[in-house]
């Protein structure tokens, strides 16, 4: 259970009270819980936190699970979408498939479906961190196979844009120094502000989100809101 801890999870439920007992429980397993009684308002509450896990209902008022899911993987083929239905209906368990849904649970919800689920979900997002580095929902650098995706499809860098690109992902936490991006990028070749400036100009123009920020006199870091 403490895995959970590092993660945020949007339990969508039209009913007062099995919202209120089941919530009890999620509470004390994640980090954040978020909740929202309709898939209208919990469409909203996903695009303003971006949870980890989607715990939703499929008869909800405004606006259904399925509607509410295949709405989320216009643009999201990552986070986690577990649905819960009082009713087993072969119809639905063929669209969860075909939405990448987590699992299908039966209700009531209890420790013994709903925990193998969350568990499930957990372990897929805690595979994936080394090997995926999100710079929001639908752009991220696949560090397997060493490119940068948009909405699941790669772009296409400069060998000096890419390198460039992937210092600053993958040291994120801080700014890097101009002589660094030289030793990096450059090869250890000469390397001046202008080139360097040309490059990143041509860079941003290829990105899809604005993360590239200058550190006067100093360097340049990931920018990411």
């Amino acid at each position: 259970m403490q895995n959970f801890k590092a993660y945020t999870i949007l339990y969508i439920e039209d009913d007062k009270e099995v919202r209120k007992i089941n919530s009890r429980i999620l509470k004390r397993m994640f980090k954040t819980l978020i909740e929202a009684k309709d898939g209208f308002e919990g469409f909203k509450l996903y695009k303003k936190y971006k949870p980890h896990i989607i715990l939703t209902d499929i008869n909800l008022p405004k606006l259904d699970g399925i509607s509410l899911s295949k709405k989320i993987r216009e643009n999201d083929l990552n986070t986690k979408i577990i649905i819960s239905t009082a009713f087993s209906n072969k119809d639905y368990l063929l669209e969860a498939i075909e939405l990448n849904l987590e699992k299908y649970i039966i209700k009531p919800l209890s420790s013994k479906n709903l925990y193998p689920a969350l568990k499930k979900a957990v372990k897929k997002i805690e595979e994936s961190k080394d090997k995926k580095i999100y710079l929001n929902a639908n752009f991220y650098f696949d560090c397997k196979n060493l490119l940068f995706y948009y909405k699941d499809s790669p772009l296409t860098l400069t060998k000096k844009e890419f390198l460039f690109l992937e210092l600053l992902v993958k040291n994120r936490n801080r700014t890097i120094s101009y002589e660094e991006i030289e030793r990096v990028v450059w090869n250890e070749k000469y390397m001046s502000i202008y080139s360097l400036r040309t490059t990143i100009g041509f860079l941003r123009k290829k990105l899809p989100i604005k993360c590239i920020k200058n550190i006067s006199n100093i360097g340049y870091k990931l920018n990411i809101e």
